[in-house]
């Protein structure tokens, strides 16, 4: 199903958004909420076994839906598709995540020892902390090489604190600090340095950018609503909207298509750099028109609006 009948576009028809939970709190929901919410928005929806155009097209589905709830989605459909490409069975009936930060030199360390591995260290942006059952994360050795872990996540500390933005704050992506945690050789996924060189890491920042794009999509159904009698700028400004958003829609659905075909392409990383620049400044566009659309009003009172235009503005959260 895509577009109602007053499509978005009609050269880059836009999926239509997912059920979410009758009631369900999208500034702050309780972990229950988001577990039950991403059951609704995932079921039927296979991201897991489809090519990447079809999982593109899913993602900007679930970030028409709300860019939050998008964004645990789509790192728990990460993770199973990041198990699958490694030939691992996926722990059943759980939430998974990808946690792999390593912003300003933070990331989990780790040694051998005699019963396994012993982790240190500081991680960032451990989203859905405290709502997933599992994450797949990255530990460096001291050689620095890298090893992929599946670990049970659910009493590991986390720190709400350092989180200081309303943007994706239901996200739930707090820091998470270790010292001395031990865990066993089997929790390692695949070969040293699988993570970073598996051919599946760069094409995963353009699912990344589909969520994006599904988040335009979002702030534009929302003005659309709001300003149903647009005065004459007002109908200039969401027609330049528009545009922005099948930039968007048409750069990540074609870097999908170019990966869905390895013979086309020798450099996946300039691919998913080149599909996350020009989403993300598609985005940045779509926003500032979207501001002058609604003006202060829509931004201060409509509280979709601004729970909608609060996780794309906001640099390295959701774009950048």
């Amino acid at each position: 199903m895509t577009d109602p009948p007053s499509r978005l576009s009609w050269m880059q028809p836009i999926p239509a958004p997912r059920p979410l939970p009758d009631g369900y709190d999208r500034h702050d929901p309780k972990a229950a909420e988001q577990r039950a919410a991403l059951a609704m928005v995932l079921d039927g929806l296979d991201l897991v076994s489809v090519g990447y155009r079809g999982l593109v097209d899913g993602l900007v589905a679930l970030g028409r839906t709300d860019i939050p709830l998008a964004r645990l989605a789509e790192g728990h459909v990460d993770a199973l598709r990041i198990l699958a490409q490694a030939e691992r069975q996926p722990v059943t009936d759980v939430w998974y995540g990808v946690w792999a930060s390593r912003s300003q030199q933070t990331g989990l360390r780790a040694e051998s020892v005699p019963d396994g591995l012993r982790i240190d260290g500081t991680l960032r942006f451990a989203s859905g902390a405290g709502v997933l059952d599992r994450a797949l994360i990255p530990v460096w050795l001291p050689d620095g090489s890298h090893l992929l872990l599946d670990l049970d996540v659910t009493a590991l500390p986390v720190d709400p604190t350092v989180w200081r933005t309303a943007a994706m704050q239901a996200s739930r992506s707090y820091e998470l600090t270790v010292a001395d945690v031990r865990v066993g050789r089997d929790a390692v996924v695949g070969k040293p340095d699988f993570y970073l060189g598996r051919p599946g890491f760069f094409p995963g920042g353009v699912g990344v950018a589909a969520c994006w794009a599904g988040g335009a999509a979002r702030v534009l159904d929302l003005l659309r609503a709001r300003h149903p009698r647009p005065t004459d700028a007002q109908r200039l400004r969401l027609g330049r909207m528009r545009t922005e958003l099948v930039a968007a829609a048409a750069v990540v659905r074609s870097a999908a298509d170019v990966v869905d075909r390895p013979d086309l392409i020798t450099d996946l990383q300039q691919l998913a750099t080149e599909a996350r620049a020009v989403t993300a400044e598609a985005a940045r566009r779509l926003l500032a028109e979207a501001r002058l659309v609604t003006g202060p009003a829509g931004l201060a009172l409509d509280d979709g609006i601004s729970h909608a235009v609060c996780p794309l503005v906001c640099p390295g959260v959701a774009i950048g």
